[in-house]
């Protein structure tokens, strides 16, 4: 009944990925209902095309996954995006995956604890994701920008 093969899923998941930037990179509480509604749809499009792309790995999982905490975490939803947060570091020390990708999940372990109101966690998490060896300078240089913009929900 699926028309699409490995290689148009793999298109998709890039194009739904790519574009859910479109609303994440608006300020936090600027989005209409209809634009968050939109975002949190390409997001988890994106995890879909994800599950059935060509070459897909666990990283993908992982990054599809971190991407759908984000969305939440832009709607002021931590509940939702600390459970999805927590897998993905579940499936990162499983898989042995560490540098840039376990850095950004305990990124957005923090922004979700914050967004809870828990700031003593958020900033253990934030430290975490400080404190991860990432090898390539420029991923390092791109995880400090991150953590150094909001939203941090008064953590700061």
């Amino acid at each position: 009944m699926n028309s699409f093969g490995p290689v148009e899923h793999r298109k998709l998941a890039i194009e739904a990925n790519n574009s859910t930037w479109e609303f994440l990179d608006c300020e936090l509480g600027s989005l209409s209902e209809l634009d968050s509604e939109e975002m949190t749809r390409r997001a988890y499009a994106a995890a879909y095309h994800w599950s059935r792309a060509e070459n897909a790995t666990v990283i993908n999982e992982i990054r599809a996954s971190w991407l759908i905490a984000k969305v939440w975490i832009h709607q002021s939803r931590g509940d939702i995006a600390l459970a999805i947060s927590d897998r993905c570091i579940e499936l990162c020390l499983a898989n042995n995956i560490k540098d840039f990708d376990l850095a950004y999940v305990y990124e957005a372990k923090a922004r979700s604890l914050a967004c809870l109101g828990d700031l003593d966690g958020a900033r253990e998490a934030k430290r975490v994701a400080s404190s991860v060896e990432i090898v390539d300078e420029e991923d390092q240089k791109l995880v400090q920008a991150d953590l150094a913009k909001g939203p941090w929900f008064g953590l700061f």
